[in-house]
């Protein structure tokens, strides 16, 4: 087995090698590889502190869990993944309570293209369908709405922070979105999935 020096980083499939061996350090190096860009995400769906604590601790705890049996072809989208989810259900759970603006806009957005049911709540099949259509669809964006389009919904990144980011106008940032939702809403009708 190598050393790992203080300074290096970890292969992503040697760590999940170790998760199949139940080697707690693996852990230890998706935190140190992966913290800011999972906190990230947690941090644009909720704004309290110990939530996002609470929520990242719980990422970990969900690859730990999840790796084995799942064996995840790259790590990053996989962690991002658990994060975005873990920090969506700790968005509901806080919204019984209270508003939270930010996570609330960005599903407004979305509401009128995507179907009712969230993809994954839907039957195998057809959440199969909706994320091959989105992947096809995501794909033949220009570049600049993909990135964009990307940092907003699954990224979970204000449109005021894109403009910054990208040195573009908000409105045209918003302008971008727009134009993207509504052509995914008319591909989603066009393969006959309900919205």
């Amino acid at each position: 087995m190598p050393i790992i020096t203080e300074g290096s980083i970890m292969d992503d499939q040697k760590i999940i090698e170790l998760l199949f061996e139940r080697t707690e350090s693996a852990l230890d190096e998706i935190s140190r590889k992966y913290f800011r860009l999972y906190t990230g995400i947690i941090k644009e769906v909720l704004s309290d502190g110990c939530d996002i604590e609470e929520c990242a601790n719980d990422v970990l705890l969900a690859v730990w869990n999840s790796i084995p049996p799942n064996r995840p072809k790259n790590l990053s989208a996989y962690v991002c993944k658990i994060a975005r989810r873990i920090g969506i259900d700790r968005f509901r759970h806080n919204t019984v309570r209270k508003r939270n603006g930010g996570y609330a806009v960005t599903l407004a957005e979305l509401e009128e293209c995507l179907p009712a049911e969230e993809p994954f709540g839907a039957h195998a099949e057809q959440s199969a369908m909706i994320r091959a259509v989105l992947s096809d669809f995501i794909r033949g964006l220009d570049p600049e709405t993909e990135i964009l389009f990307v940092r907003r919904y699954v990224y979970l990144e204000s449109v005021m922070s894109l403009a910054e980011r990208f040195g573009l106008e908000e409105n045209r940032v918003s302008v971008k979105l727009c134009r993207a939702r509504k052509k995914l809403k008319k591909l989603l009708e066009k393969e006959g999935i309900s919205v």
